[in-house]
């Protein structure tokens, strides 16, 4: 009963935070022939559950040359803007809550410009753009900081973040800015040159010695603000905690893991809440043996309903009811790949074997939906194949992704089909298939380097 009463709570909490996570946007559009545009999220990873954002967004034109839309962010977030033969023109952050009124002409090198309440919060992604690129090149910035001596890229990204701070004091003394997005900017600039030189700057993570480790470590553990909004620092949690495990002697289980972080005092408050719930949110795939008394303990020790929310939310999308040979929502008698391949014969076929949680699949969907732009009125299919998932989490990425074309969810018996033809080995995987059904390339180009020869079929 109590498990039920968790679950209807949790529920009733997910609604709540879905009514309040987005933002309205409206505005007039300038220079513009087209009638669509999008709003795509930059990329990265969900700050409780490091479950990768990609939302994309369409916005249509309207005659009178004004748009609305409803932009699906779920606290701050860094998105961009770009037409269908352009890629990314602009980026800039929206606040949850943060409604904005726009001015989008398109003859400007940033498009976008906000007017009214709430403008200087997305107008200072522009005056930070301008001056950073002037950055860049007085102080050889990026041949500094790809320097093999950590000590002196710690130093270049450190004064780097201290010049965005100088930039953002200096906007906000003479435009209105919201408190929440000014605090959410100094803990993001931060911890950033540290999770920066970690991801870009260590190649073995594995053999740091523990000099290192502390250099990289010196803003410490157990910030309760950054914890709840700011990526970067529980990035470098995770690290931290992975780089006292690696140094026991014994081989651990998950559970000897999760109980490490769980049962010591090295975290606290919110920052053991997050580092829990991303570890929840990484064992979507593991079975109830493991999965099940691991949530009974994360279940006694957070107390975040939101956190426990999409915690849960991600192991119910992957765990979904079994369902019949299923499969394909376009025709449910579909029983093999070659039934698929042979309703699209006369026209070339650009497969895509993706999945709901493969990470690099979903970061390569903006790329495939310019490509599709592209050849739009060609003699072509785009086929996505949901590879090794589940039909919940697919169906839901798809929602988010927001691409079109022909979707199926394969089977079991269709994935070892696919293996056989395909020999795949990893996923994103791409094929070709010419107009008369024979396969070009077992193995084919990503959507943003395949242009070029798909046109050169298409085009015999």
């Amino acid at each position: 009963m109590s498990t039920i009463r968790t679950f209807l709570t949790l529920f009733i909490s997910a609604i709540t935070l879905t009514a309040n996570a987005q933002v309205e946007v409206s505005g007039t559009v300038k220079n513009y022939t087209d009638s669509i545009f999008y709003i795509t999220e930059v990329g990265g990873f969900n700050n409780f559950t490091r479950v990768w954002r990609d939302n994309r967004v369409k916005v249509v034109v309207n005659k009178d040359k004004t748009f609305e839309v409803t932009i699906p962010e779920e606290s701050i977030g860094s998105w961009y803007i770009k037409t269908g033969n352009e890629s990314q023109i602009q980026m800039f952050d929206f606040v949850k809550g943060e409604n904005q009124k726009m001015i989008v002409d398109f003859s400007q090198p940033y498009p976008l410009h906000a007017i009214g309440k709430n403008a200087g919060d997305f107008n200072f992604s522009v005056f930070l753009r301008d001056s950073i690129e002037n950055y860049y090149s007085k102080h050889n910035y990026f041949e500094r900081t790809r320097s093999k001596n950590i000590d002196s890229v710690l130093y270049y990204r450190k004064m780097f973040a201290s010049y965005e701070i100088s930039l953002l004091n200096k906007f906000r003394s003479t435009h209105l800015m919201s408190d929440t997005y000014c605090k959410w900017l100094q803990s993001k600039y931060a911890y950033e040159p540290f999770e920066r030189t970690l991801v870009e700057n260590i190649k073995n993570r594995d053999s740091l010695d523990n000099a290192t480790i502390s250099k990289l470590m010196e803003k410490g553990i157990n910030d309760e603000y950054a914890a709840l909004n700011t990526g970067e620092y529980n990035d470098l949690v995770d690290f931290y905690i992975a780089s006292k495990l690696n140094r026991k002697s014994k081989t651990l289980t998950l559970a000897d893991r999760f109980n490490y972080a769980a049962d010591s005092n090295i975290l606290s408050g919110s920052t053991k809440d997050v580092y829990l719930s991303r570890f929840m949110a990484w064992l979507i795939k593991k079975p109830d043996s493991v999965y099940n008394p691991l949530f009974k303990k994360y279940d006694e020790i957070v107390h975040n309903k939101k956190m426990k929310q999409l915690v849960i939310s991600r192991r119910n999308d992957y765990e979904t009811p079994k369902t019949e040979s299923a499969i394909n929502v376009n025709d449910s008698k579909t029983n093999s790949l070659i039934d698929i391949f042979k309703k699209y014969r006369g026209k070339v076929i650009y497969v895509d074997f993706w999945a709901s949680w493969c990470v690099p699949c979903r970061a390569e969907m903006p790329n495939s939906a310019e490509l599709k732009d592209k050849l739009k009125g060609k003699n072509i299919v785009f086929l996505y194949l949901g590879y090794n998932d589940k039909e919940k989490a697919w169906l839901k990425a798809r929602k988010q992704i927001g691409i079109e074309g022909e979707h199926y969810l394969l089977n079991d018996k269709m994935i070892k089909e696919a293996d056989e033809l395909f020999v795949i080995n990893g996923i994103p995987h791409y094929a070709i298939i010419d107009k008369y059904g024979k396969i070009i390339s077992k193995s084919a180009d990503r959507p943003s380097n395949v242009y070029n020869e798909l046109l050169s079929l298409v085009s015999k």
